[in-house]
């Protein structure tokens, strides 16, 4: 709730052309962008332009956020966005299949820290919609409505994704387990 708070003080701040707010937002979402842009973009050079960019349309429409609540959703948006419009650019754009499958219940894997680098190295094999969902449902941990709203899709899709995203990196954590 205090971030809620903070956040909306800060917003409201923003709003009002206060440079100091925007340097607080800055601080608090640059580190967890640049994680969720570099996970999108998997591997670009060209990450620190993205996210100049995605600062960029954030100090400028800034003034355009209704709710400070949806803050999240908004910034991330504008990420994906970017990023995606950088894939389109260089022709390197993969669509996003909208996929409507049922969600069964299996018991996850559990990683520990060992584990961390063959993760990374494992997400980074996965399909570019499998990343991005993985990314916002557990590290941004967002709630499904919020990654729907990201990606432009419906909550089923999100739900399908995950779902499929999960066995993908479980298949592909085997496979560097031998």
């Amino acid at each position: 709730m205090e971030l809620d708070k903070q956040l909306k003080n800060i917003v409201h701040r923003c709003k009002d052309g206060e440079n100091a707010a925007f340097e607080e937002l800055f601080e608090i979402y640059q580190p967890r962008l640049k994680y969720y842009v570099r996970r999108l973009d998997n591997g670009s050079a060209n990450i620190d332009d993205v996210l100049q960019d995605i600062w960029l349309d954030v100090y400028k429409k800034i003034h355009k956020l209704k709710n400070s609540k949806s803050l999240g959703v908004w910034l991330y948006r504008i990420a994906r966005n970017k990023v995606y419009d950088r894939f389109r650019r260089k022709d390197r754009f993969v669509s996003l299949p909208e996929e409507e499958l049922p969600v069964s219940s299996c018991d996850e894997p559990v990683f520990d820290a060992d584990d961390a680098e063959k993760l990374h190295i494992s997400l980074a094999k996965l399909k570019p919609h499998h990343r991005e969902v993985l990314t916002l449902c557990f590290i941004e941990q967002m709630p499904y409505q919020s990654i729907a709203d990201v990606v432009d899709c419906n909550i089923g899709t999100v739900r399908s994704r995950i779902y499929y995203a999960k066995q993908s990196l479980r298949k592909e954590m085997e496979r560097q387990n031998g």
